[in-house]
C-alpha cells in the first residue's frame, strides 16, 4: 500500500475527525495517486489513517480508519455497514423508507445507501469509491445476511453512456412502480430511473410536520415541488387546495402521480411547470395568497437564461415570495447548500423582510433526519436547513 506524507495542517484535520482529503494535504501536492487505490496517510514514520483515494471536483478522496490494525479489507467494510444497519434498526422504524448508509457520515465518503421496502439503491458519487464496488457489495450483502429483494446502482458521476447510470446490480427487479409509504402517505418510487428515485429522502422532516400540521381548510404553495413529497402530505393532511409549481415536466408528473396513488382529488390540487420568479410574477398581479408557503430552494438550477444559486439569490426570492403569504399564515424556507451556513441561511431569510410592513416569529428548526448520520467536524456533511416562520397577523 502506497504511503503518503501529509502537511501538519493535515495531521492535525484527520486527527479531528476530518474526512475530506484535498490535494493541498499532501506535503508533496503533484504526487501521482490512483484513483481508486488505497492509501495509508503518514506523518513522517507516524501511520494517521488510511484512505480512499477518489477525485472528484476538488477532492482527492475520503479517510477512512484511523486505527492501522483496521486494514480497508472486506471484513472491515462488513463490519463498517453492520454498524451503520444496526444503527437504523434500533432507532428507525423498519418499513419507512431510509438511508441506511450515509456516505462520511458512516465511514465512507461517496457512497450512500438507501432502502426502499425489500430493496436497497447505492447511490455512487465519484469514481474512485466505485472502482472498489465489488468488494463494497460483497460486504453489504454479508452485513446484510442477504435480507433483500435486490440491489440498484445510481451513478452521479460523469459517465460516457447513460444507459449506465442506473442497473439492477443484484437480485429480482423492482416493481415500476414500488410502493412505499410514511405514516398516512404511499409514494411510488421509480428505482430504475437514472438519478433519482422520485422521493427526496432527507426533505421527510418537511413532510412530517405538514403531516401533523392542522391543514384543514388551508392552501398550500409549493414552490420548486421537485420530488419532495411535500404536496402529498400537505394533501393527506388535509388541506383543501395545493398549488405545486415545478420548473419541468418530470417532477411535475412525480407530483401528480403521488397525488394519484392517494385517491386525492385533481380538480383540488393545481400543478404547475413554470420558472418559479415567473408564477410569482402572476399571483403579485392577481393579488393570490396562501395559508402555508414552502420553498425547498435550490442550491443552483438554470431554466433558459435564468440562473438561481442559494447565496446571492434567495434574498431576492423570498422578497418576490412574502406576499404570497397570507397573514398569520406560514413560510417553510429549506437549502440542502452545505456551503450555506445555518448563519448566513438566517441572515439571508431575515433579510428579505427588511423594508417590508411584515413580520415573522421563527416556530420550528429542522436539521436532517435522524438516519441521516453527519459527522461533527464537517460540517458540510449536515446540509439540510430548514426554518419554518409563522408571519404576522
Amino acid at each position: 500500500m502506497q504511503r503518503v506524507q501529509i502537511t501538519g495542517n493535515s495531521q492535525r484535520k484527520v486527527k479531528d475527525g476530518y474526512p475530506l482529503l484535498v490535494a493541498d494535504d499532501l506535503k508533496d501536492p503533484a504526487m501521482k495517486l490512483t484513483d481508486g487505490s488505497f492509501v495509508a496517510l503518514m506523518a513522517n514514520t507516524q501511520f494517521m489513517a488510511y484512505a480512499l483515494v477518489a477525485k472528484h471536483r476538488r477532492q482527492l478522496g475520503w479517510v477512512l480508519s484511523l486505527d492501522e490494525t483496521e486494514t480497508p479489507t472486506i471484513d472491515y467494510f462488513r463490519k463498517l455497514f453492520k454498524q451503520a444497519l444496526v444503527r437504523r434498526a434500533t432507532s428507525m422504524d423498519p418499513s419507512l423508507p431510509q438511508r441506511v448508509f450515509n456516505a462520511d457520515g458512516d465511514g465512507l465518503g461517496g457512497l450512500a445507501i438507501d432502502h426502499y421496502d425489500d430493496y436497497y439503491v447505492f447511490t455512487w458519487y465519484a469514481q474512485g469509491v466505485y472502482a472498489q464496488r465489488e468488494m463494497l457489495y460483497a460486504a453489504f450483502e454479508a452485513a446484510s445476511d442477504h435480507q433483500f429483494k435486490g440491489i440498484y446502482e445510481k451513478l452521479r458521476f460523469n459517465v460516457e453512456e447513460a444507459n449506465l447510470k442506473s442497473r439492477l446490480v443484484t437480485g429480482t427487479e423492482a416493481p415500476d412502480p414500488l410502493l412505499v409509504t410514511e405514516g398516512d402517505v404511499t409514494y411510488p418510487v421509480h428505482l430504475q430511473d437514472d438519478l433519482t428515485t422520485g422521493l427526496l429522502l432527507d426533505m421527510r422532516p418537511i413532510r412530517e410536520y405538514l403531516a401533523g400540521a392542522e391543514l384543514q381548510g388551508k392552501t398550500v404553495l409549493n414552490l420548486f415541488s421537485q420530488e419532495n413529497g411535500i404536496t402529498a402530505a400537505a394533501a393527506v393532511a388535509g388541506a383543501a387546495k395545493t398549488i405545486s409549481i415545478e420548473t419541468n415536466k418530470k417532477g411535475a408528473n412525480a407530483t401528480a402521480d403521488q397525488l394519484a396513488m392517494n385517491n386525492l382529488d385533481p380538480d383540488k390540487h393545481e400543478i404547475r411547470t413554470i420558472e418559479v420568479p415567473n408564477y410569482l410574477d402572476y399571483t403579485a398581479k392577481h393579488h393570490l395568497s396562501y395559508d402555508v408557503v414552502v420553498v425547498t430552494a435550490p442550491t443552483f438550477a438554470r431554466v433558459k437564461k435564468q440562473k438561481f444559486q442559494v447565496a446571492p439569490d434567495l434574498t431576492d426570492l423570498l422578497t418576490q415570495t412574502l406576499p404570497t403569504v397570507r397573514r398569520d399564515g406560514q413560510l417553510i424556507v429549506a437549502t440542502t447548500a452545505n456551503n450555506f451556513s445555518m448563519k448566513k441561511f438566517k441572515e439571508a431569510v431575515a433579510a428579505a423582510f427588511v423594508g417590508s410592513d411584515r413580520h415573522y416569529t421563527l416556530t420550528e428548526t429542522f436539521r436532517l433526519p435522524s438516519d441521516f448520520v453527519t459527522r461533527k467536524a464537517y460540517l458540510a456533511s449536515n446540509y439540510l436547513k430548514v426554518l419554518v416562520l409563522t408571519l404576522d397577523k
